[in-house]
């Protein structure tokens, strides 16, 4: 017989073998599984500890996540069971671009590959508010234990969403990165990172401190940043991913908002808000907002992005609106942030009762709004009564007269008037 029909007919012979692997499976049910006395296979539990980044993943709360999974696995305590990563929802477009090359070498698991009830100990790093975890908020009251990392000083969102009310333990220090807490117990730890991962580290922590630029900046987060380069991290991937490019749809909605945007200025303050529109969720708006800040001469520029999966409101403000705190406004919407760098993703109960985009957009203008205060006159500022100097007085006469009200300058008026 023919090689190739003695293949055929050994096919044959298995498939018409009762339990043959290639005979067709039965449909899955109770009486059949009865019937011909099927074992029913049980679900076995995966006993784990979880770490999460806030939803739409950025650098920072990437390696923070990352870091703590690390310090969790050389601890006794936490390293009976193994330590994932897990991202609510996302990340902004520079974050998927590197994960696309270092995944593989970072304890990222999917959301759905992770049963809550199997959770021991729960890591929140980059957040203090619930409201910043979406749909893996569910997890809190599953987990054995709660441990939060933020360096967000005065907490985020509603009191009552603090994660605060329910952790273990809380960290919340004034540093400029949250990755800058956590490499600092490594550091102490004597745990060594791996290239990608000390790589990852220096990309949180410029993330969140403009490259060490950002007020908000600290010796600590340079002094980590410091210890990193010098246990290999990456310039080449930091030059890489260390810049965020605009993607298309990103330039889209940027045009968009270059044509639409309303600016006001009020008490010396430039403030510029726009109301867009997307298809399906864009990644990455925080990009857009801030190259539209520098497009624009607003001082505050607050974006309300409206999709299919919600509302969103992306706030910048300069330096120079030294008064104007974009934290609190966005804790006003469930969010939080930074003083300079803030954003929400607006419940729904408060889209239905505020209405358009436009409207949330108002009522969060007004916020901003509120900070300014009034800009002092002259009045307020300048001393009276005016004191002068005639034109025909001498040197020594103008001396004695400065001396005498303490001043530096006086003006000086005709004489003959």
């Amino acid at each position: 017989m023919p090689r190739t029909r003695r293949v055929a007919a050994a096919l044959l012979a298995i498939t018409q073998t009762a339990g043959g692997f290639l005979a067709p499976r039965p449909k899955c049910s109770t009486a059949l599984r009865a019937a011909t006395q099927e074992p029913v296979a049980e679900i076995t539990a995966e006993p784990c500890n979880v770490v999460l980044t806030t939803t739409n993943c950025d650098f920072d709360s990437l390696a923070a996540a990352c870091a703590l999974a690390s310090l969790w696995g050389r601890d006794p305590e936490f390293s009976l069971v193994p330590t994932h990563v897990v991202m609510p929802r996302g990340a902004v477009p520079v974050v998927q671009r590197f994960l696309a090359y270092h995944k593989h070498v970072l304890p990222v698991r999917g959301f759905k590959t992770i049963d809550g009830s199997d959770i021991e100990a729960l890591g929140v790093v980059d957040a203090s508010s619930a409201a910043r975890l979406g749909r893996s908020k569910r997890w809190l009251s599953l987990a054995q234990s709660l441990h939060v990392y933020d360096h967000h000083v005065g907490g985020e969102g509603e009191e009552s969403e603090s994660l605060g009310l329910h952790a273990t333990e809380v960290v919340v220090e004034p540093v400029g990165s949250t990755t800058t807490l956590i490499v600092e117990r490594l550091r102490d730890a004597d745990v060594t990172p791996s290239v990608p991962e000390a790589t990852l580290y220096v990309l949180g922590i410029r993330a969140d401190t403009g490259g060490l630029a950002y007020e908000t900046t600290t010796a600590r987060d340079a002094d980590a940043l410091a210890w990193l380069l010098r246990k290999g991290a990456s310039q080449a991937a930091i030059a890489e991913f260390g810049v965020e490019r605009i993607s298309g749809d990103q330039r889209k909605i940027l045009a968009t908002a270059l044509r639409t945007v309303e600016s006001r200025l009020y008490r010396g303050v430039g403030v510029a808000t726009v109301a867009v529109r997307s298809k399906g969720y864009v990644p990455g708006l925080a990009a857009v907002v801030e190259e539209l800040l520098e497009l624009t001469a607003a001082d505050v520029l607050i974006m309300a992005c409206e999709h299919q999966n919600g509302l969103d409101l992306i706030g910048r403000a300069r330096p120079g609106a030294a008064t104007v705190d974009l934290r609190t406004v966005m804790s006003k919407f469930g969010g939080g942030g930074h003083a300079r760098a803030a954003a929400a993703a607006v419940p729904e109960n408060d889209r239905k009762a505020m209405g358009a985009p436009r409207n949330v957009l108002d009522v969060a203008r007004e916020y901003v709004l509120g900070q300014i205060p009034a800009e002092p006159t002259a009045a307020a500022i300048m001393t009276s009564a005016v004191v002068t100097l005639k034109d025909d007085a001498t040197i020594a006469d103008a001396r004695r007269l400065l001396n005498a009200h303490s001043l530096k300058a006086t003006a000086v008026v005709d004489a003959s008037a």
